[in-house]
């Protein structure tokens, strides 16, 4: 998946108001790099929003779209699933995940369960197993893009605020948003993908799934859990809003964090202002 689709996935995602690119005009002696790195964005987005072809070429006066640094840091994230374009790197093919069914597989790339089967010389249709790498039909769609969902069934943006980033006990730093519903709030999958339970001291009762986008998704501080380990699909209740780990004595809310490619978290309160509705 190239850093231009993945930036394409960023602008689906609704990222809007800091998310505006600025504009920078090459002074003599400038280099690519020592731009990206002056506005700390990755060198490959930075060439990704402006289409450059030669990254060691750019003129004096050329002006130059600087991507948001939140926007350019998902856009480069390594993929959790990808589809593997056809030519020079190979047929395309899906790796199974955890959880997934022929079916189900089939379904995602507009084919059938029997040319599946025929390509890849399954005589059992149940017998995929986690890890097996599937050659897809020359014909098959792209996965589309799916906005996420608001992660607390029914939370709109005034049941959160921007706490990225604020003081913690212990000289943490506050790594996502706070999102306050009743105590037993459906908490739900905001993408399809593969989910793990999370149980800490400070995460109370949590999840992680690491969704068919490429994006890891984190919920903490959950009052039940409803859903088993594995495959799971958009809009499945996950469990309910709580107050475990160190959220006791709080009002209840889901603590809430978005890693792309499963790296470090990013604010997320532009997007979850897109999501929450």
């Amino acid at each position: 998946m190239t850093s231009a689709r993945l930036l394409a996935i960023v602008l689906a995602f609704g990222i809007t108001g800091s998310a505006s690119a600025s504009t920078y005009t090459v002074k003599r002696g400038d280099t690519l790099s020592a731009v990206a790195a002056r506005f700390k964005i990755p060198l490959k987005a930075l060439v990704a929003a402006n289409k450059i072809a030669d990254p060691d070429r750019v003129r004096e006066g050329q002006k130059l779209d600087v991507p948001d640094r939140k926007a350019a840091m998902v856009a480069v994230a390594k993929p959790i699933v990808a589809v593997e374009p056809a030519g020079g790197a190979g047929p395309p093919s899906h790796e199974v995940k955890p959880g997934e069914t022929l079916s189900g597989i089939a379904r995602r790339y507009g084919t059938t369960v029997a040319e599946l089967q025929a390509i890849n010389g399954l005589s059992n249709a149940d017998a995929v197993r986690d890890g097996k790498k599937l050659k897809l039909p020359a014909s098959a769609a792209a996965p589309p893009v799916v906005t996420p969902l608001c992660p607390v069934k029914g939370a709109g943006k005034f049941d959160f605020s921007n706490s990225f980033g604020a003081p913690r006990h212990g000289g943490r730093r506050h790594a996502g948003n706070d999102i306050f519903a009743k105590r037993g709030t459906p908490v739900v999958a905001s993408v399809a993908g593969t989910l793990r339970v999370v149980r800490g001291s400070l995460t109370g009762l949590g999840y992680e799934i690491d969704g068919d986008d490429g994006v890891r998704y984190y919920g903490a501080h959950m009052d039940s859990l409803r859903a088993r380990e594995g495959r799971v699909n958009q809009g499945d209740v996950v469990g309910t809003v709580g107050t475990t780990g160190n959220a006791m004595g709080t009002p209840p809310h889901l603590h809430f964090e978005v890693k792309p490619g499963g790296g470090a978290s990013i604010d997320p309160y532009s997007l979850l202002r897109s999501w929450c509705r």
